[in-house]
């Protein structure tokens, strides 16, 4: 079910509304005109559909659009419980380990405003900026279960007065790029830019939600306080606490 289903369903009950309410000025005119007709049960039934349309058109809308909500967070959950199982606690985990201090790091992980923030261009303008705040761009080996896993080459570290800032770019995002695509049933680049930022913000403040809902189950516990959760505002969100969100 996509949005393009649902305004497909809502605009075949508007014109069911339209053709009910034509037919019953119709037979309304025709009575007028010859009285010796009895036209008022057709009138009556008319009356009595037009509103039992108008309730299962609101009762049907209302179902399906709950519908899409849930796949739309489904689909945002599925991500964000992979992102935090599969990648950030065992990153987080591997850290702690080999770290004397477990709490002498911070894993910073930015959520941005919109996907094409993780485009190319926007993801070397932001490497570039994190550059400019000493931060080091590079891939850092660790030891997961006797084998060795590298993480994401995008991942930034800053070491300041003993303590190390650890940063990541959740790309799992750029999966919706398709989902998008799809609900919106258009065509690669031929789409309404409005339409698909939209969209876009709606998921990525999902995933946001569900990321922060994850991390509060007990079995993140040990490793909740060195995971921060950054929100949107691309170039300010090293200085700026107001966009911080610590889990």
């Amino acid at each position: 079910m996509t949005d393009a289903s649902l305004d497909r369903v809502q605009s075949i009950f508007k014109w069911l509304s339209v053709l009910i309410l034509v037919a019953s000025f119709v037979f309304a005119g025709l009575w007028v005109y010859n009285t010796s007709m009895n036209l008022e049960p057709i009138l009556a039934f008319l009356g009595l559909l037009y509103s039992v349309v108008a309730i299962f058109a609101n009762w049907l809308t209302k179902r399906l659009g709950k519908r899409i909500k849930a796949e739309e967070m489904s689909i945002t959950y599925a991500l964000a419980y992979g992102y935090v199982n599969n990648y950030l606690a065992p990153v987080v985990r591997g850290l702690r380990k080999s770290l004397a201090d477990p709490f002498s790091f911070e894993f910073i992980v930015y959520i941005p405003e919109d996907l094409s923030e993780f485009s190319t261009d926007s993801m070397d303008e932001t490497i570039s900026e994190l550059a400019n705040k000493e931060y080091v761009v590079d891939s850092v080996e660790l030891i997961f279960d006797d084998k060795k896993r590298k993480l994401d080459y995008r991942t930034a570290k800053k070491i300041a007065n003993d303590s190390t800032q650890y940063f990541d770019f959740p790309t799992t995002l750029l999966t919706l790029e398709k989902v998008i695509q799809y609900k919106l049933k258009t065509e690669e680049d031929k789409y309404v830019d409005s339409e698909v930022a939209e969209l876009s913000k709606e998921y990525i403040t999902n995933f946001n939600e569900q990321l922060h809902e994850i991390l509060k189950n007990k079995k993140f516990s040990a490793i909740r306080d060195n995971i921060k959760i950054v929100y949107a505002d691309r170039f300010n969100f090293l200085t700026s606490e107001k966009n911080a969100n610590k889990t």
